[in-house]
C-alpha cells in the first residue's frame, strides 16, 4: 500500500502548487489589486465559493465551528510593513466589498449573489507574492494551546474543494480512480500540514487513552496532522508544548 502513499502525493501536488495552498514561499500565490487595476491572475471568488460549499457539505466533522476564515499569512520574501495597512476585498466591474481583517489577519468571506453574478475576485491591496493564506476552521470551547482533528479535517476539505477548480477534469478522475474515493483528505495516507502560532517544541495526538507523538517542522513553526486516519476520532485533540 505504500505505492499509493506516493501516488496520492504525485496526484495531489497539482493542487498543492497552485495559490490556494501558497505553502511553499518560493511560489507566487494569493490576489492582489494593485493601483486599483484588476489582474486575470487573482483568485477567483466563484472558485473561493467552492470551499465555502465544502465546509457546509462537511460540517459533521465539526458542528461546533459557526464559519471558516481565511487566514494571510506572509511570506519570507516579504517586506516587514507587508501587513501595514492591508485590505482584502471583492473586486470587479460592477463589485467593490471591503472584507474586514481581524487582528490575527483572517477574513470571513459572504456569499454574494452579485459578485458571483459579476465574475469578482477576491483581492489584496499590495503584491500577491508577499502572501500566502489557509483556511482555518476552529470549534467552540478548545483551547488556545490545542487544536481538534475534525476542524483540521474540515480545512482540508474547504481547501481542496477550491483547488479542484484548477485541476482539469481528467486529472481529477484519475485521482478518483487511484484514491478510490473523491473525498481526497479521506485517503488513509493524507497528512495535513498545520502552521503554529508561535515555535512549539512538541504536538501530541490525543484521543481518549491513545496518545500519539505527531512530526513538527524543524523551525518548530508546523506539524503533520493524520487526518485521513479513521482510527482517530474527530474529537481527538492535538496538544502543543
Amino acid at each position: 500500500m505504500a505505492g499509493k502513499h506516493w501516488i496520492a502525493a504525485l496526484l495531489l501536488a497539482p493542487l498543492l502548487w497552485q495559490p490556494v495552498a501558497a505553502q511553499d514561499d518560493s511560489k507566487d500565490g494569493g490576489v492582489v489589486v494593485v493601483n486599483g487595476t484588476r489582474s486575470p491572475e487573482l483568485q477567483p471568488y466563484r472558485y473561493m465559493l467552492s470551499g465555502l460549499d465544502a465546509f457546509d457539505d462537511y460540517h459533521e466533522l465539526a458542528p461546533a465551528a459557526t464559519e471558516v476564515r481565511f487566514r494571510l499569512r506572509t511570506r519570507k520574501s516579504a517586506p516587514d510593513d507587508a501587513m501595514d495597512g492591508l485590505t482584502v476585498r471583492l473586486w470587479g466591474d460592477k463589485t467593490e466589498l471591503i472584507l474586514p481583517l481581524a487582528v490575527d489577519h483572517s477574513f470571513v468571506l459572504p456569499r454574494n449573489s452579485a459578485a458571483e453574478d459579476d465574475n469578482a475576485d477576491v483581492a489584496v491591496n499590495k503584491k500577491k507574492s508577499y502572501y500566502n493564506w489557509m483556511p482555518e476552521v476552529h470549534s467552540a470551547g478548545v483551547p488556545a494551546n490545542m487544536r481538534r482533528l475534525g476542524d483540521l479535517r474540515l480545512e482540508c476539505r474547504v481547501l481542496v474543494g477550491i483547488g479542484k477548480n484548477y485541476i482539469p477534469f481528467l486529472l481529477r478522475a484519475t485521482i478518483n480512480t487511484l484514491l478510490l474515493t473523491t473525498d481526497w483528505c479521506s485517503f488513509k495516507d493524507f497528512t495535513w500540514y498545520v502552521r503554529t502560532d508561535r515555535e512549539i517544541t512538541r504536538a501530541t495526538l490525543v484521543d481518549g487513552t491513545q496518545r500519539v507523538e505527531l512530526k513538527i517542522s524543524k523551525d518548530g513553526n508546523a506539524f503533520d496532522a493524520p487526518i485521513g486516519n479513521k482510527l482517530y476520532s474527530n474529537d481527538a485533540l492535538i496538544q502543543f508544548e
